[in-house]
């Protein structure tokens, strides 16, 4: 007679950590978020115009959101023009209005920008440890000559001297003196991103130095164009502009 076989003991499950439970949550509201503004769209779009600012302020307060439909919007830009635009209404500010400000749509922008977060697949950190954002990524008045300007950066006040580092694992491909950004350097990482460093007091890294995030590059000053010490701090993928708020942890 065969020998009948032994029941398989059942494998304890493994119990979700807190904060993977968090961000499960955080997806399925999302989602759900994102349906909600569809349907919007289709039945009331003049309810989703007038809500649309609070939406944006719901999805700055948590960057998980903003990176969750980030990814969806692109990927339904693909397809039906109906939910490109249901997506387009809520993301065409170029950064979360202060209160009673209007709020910016995507056809303002120059061609060479995009409002929206990309995941980045790498480790980055802080440019400096820390400081005050004085001018986000955006349209301004020029602070010198006055008159409208596209801000390509995000300029933040501090101490001369304050050491600078670089944003993520990378190879240094410029370092120069200019009118307006007075000494800079650029530091070029994987997947074609790149970030400028500018208005420096000093250049501490060489042209064709490999840096690790984190690496001391330069010190804050207020060389070039500048109205005060601060870092101007770029981030770029190929030609074009993204907007840094996204990446800075002390925002």
């Amino acid at each position: 007679r065969p020998t009948p076989s032994r029941p398989t003991a059942p494998r304890p499950e493994k119990k979700a950590t807190p904060a993977a439970r968090r961000r499960m949550a955080q997806m399925v509201i999302s989602a759900a978020l994102l349906l909600a503004v569809v349907a919007m769209k289709f039945l009331f779009p003049a309810a989703l115009e007038r809500c649309r600012a609070t939406l944006l302020e719901l999805l700055g307060a948590d960057t998980d959101f903003v990176e969750v439909f980030s990814a969806a919007g692109r990927a339904f830009s693909s397809g039906s023009d109906a939910l490109t635009d249901a997506y387009t209404a809520v993301f065409g500010a170029a950064e979360v209005p202060a209160s009673g400000s209007s709020v910016p749509r995507t056809d303002d922008l120059p061609g060479n920008v995009d409002m929206l977060q990309r995941v980045l697949n790498f480790d980055y950190a802080d440019p400096v440890p820390a400081g005050d954002i004085t001018s986000l990524f955006g349209a301004r008045s020029d602070p010198l000559e006055g008159g409208g300007r596209f801000h390509y950066g995000l300029d933040i006040a501090g101490e001369e001297g304050t050491v600078i580092s670089a944003f993520a694992d990378g190879v240094v491909t410029a370092v120069g003196d200019s009118t307006d950004l007075g000494k800079y350097v650029t530091v070029t990482h994987e997947g074609g991103y790149s970030t400028l460093y500018a208005h420096c007091r000093r250049i501490t890294a060489s042209d064709g130095q490999q840096v690790r995030c984190g690496d001391p590059i330069a010190e804050m000053g207020d060389t070039g164009r500048a109205t005060g010490v601060h870092l101007h701090f770029e981030l770029h993928q190929d030609d074009v502009y993204l907007n840094p708020i996204y990446y800075v942890t002390f925002a």
